[in-house]
């Protein structure tokens, strides 16, 4: 058992008077004193940040030793190089930088944060060649917005290849926003895209990713990219409750200005539901991260229908004032929870 110092000459104490109260005997009480450690420093993980800012220092400097002079003119050179020429650029830097990270020594355990922050840069250059893709082809509706995807897979290719689980919370992402802007309806519409507000639409959106993960830990393959993949829906599902439960399903503000509290409430009802659902279920199941949710997702929907139903009958000062009591019980209540 590794402890700190103070931890240990306390659990010393504590087994010395074990002993002495003949709850232990002499050779199990040697016995645990035996098992116990310090703590010490992981100088491995202090000595890779100390490289990282060696190098970062180290750039900077070269950087600003420079910066007046070939560096300014090696950035108006390329400003001034054709889209073909920067589309090409940027894939050779995409592909050598993935290479670098391919060729790392043991790079699955061994500098795991150069290797990410090399892939990191060449998905960051292979973005940038799509973008420029798209322009030199003059994609534009459907095909323009497609890119994102092939953005998303190259992410989640990065991440099964590398097991790097960043990029699938990445893929996942541009996944999400692919499909909210392929529905966005035009921008003088108010019906939305099948009569749903952007908030609504992601609340069936979220359910791709929600349903994918818990299928994946069902099957007990790509562990860490299944739970990343849950949490990924759960995320954007209690975000997209939570703007149906303050915005209801209106698509322009002038709508939702006119809107009373009561017609919003049934929205608020629903997000108040899953959240004790997800709470009851977490404590049955003894999944503290459910019930977390459950309970974050309670606090949230209250607070909105605070400032729904009170913001304008009250007076500000007031409002504040109970906004503030509330806050100040839920830190105490906070406090005394071990």
């Amino acid at each position: 058992m590794k402890l700190n110092r103070k931890q240990k000459e306390t659990t010393l104490k504590l087994i010395d008077w074990w002993e002495e109260e003949h709850l232990l005997t002499e050779e199990k009480s040697n016995q645990l004193k035996e098992s116990l450690e310090i703590k010490t420093i992981n100088w491995k993980k202090v000595a890779e940040y100390l490289m990282i800012l060696a190098i970062i220092s180290v750039v900077t400097a070269f950087l600003t030793l420079v910066a007046d002079e070939w560096i300014l003119e090696l950035f108006e050179r390329l400003f001034s190089l054709s889209d073909l020429a920067i589309l090409i650029l940027l894939l050779i830097l995409s592909a050598g930088f993935v290479f670098g990270a391919r060729k790392m020594p043991s790079h699955r355990k061994k500098q795991h944060i150069s290797m990410q922050a090399l892939l990191v840069l060449g998905s960051i250059a292979f973005g940038g060649a799509l973008n420029y893709f798209g322009k030199i082809s003059g994609l534009s509706g459907f095909g323009e917005t497609f890119l994102i995807v092939i953005f998303a897979v190259h992410a989640f290719l990065l991440s099964w290849f590398f097991k790097v689980i960043l990029f699938s919370g990445i893929g996942w992402a541009a996944l999400m926003l692919w499909l909210g802007i392929e529905s966005s309806p035009d921008k003088n519409s108010e019906t939305g895209w099948l009569g749903m507000n952007l908030a609504l639409r992601y609340l069936f959106f979220s359910l791709i990713p929600l349903f994918t993960g818990m299928w994946l830990k069902r099957t007990r393959k790509q562990v860490e990219f299944a739970r990343l993949t849950e949490r990924t829906g759960w995320l954007f599902l209690w975000l997209a409750l939570w703007g149906v439960a303050l915005f209801g399903n209106h698509n322009t503000l002038d709508s939702w200005e006119e809107a009373s509290s009561l017609s919003l409430l049934p929205w608020g009802l629903l997000m108040g539901a899953l959240g004790v659902t997800v709470w009851f279920a977490g404590k049955k199941l003894s999944n503290k991260e459910w019930m977390w949710m459950g309970g974050l997702a309670l606090i949230a929907d209250a607070y909105t229908q605070v400032f729904l139903f009170l913001w304008e009958p009250l007076h500000p000062a007031l409002f504040f004032a109970l906004l503030g009591g509330s806050f100040w019980l839920l830190g105490r209540r906070a406090e005394i929870i071990k």
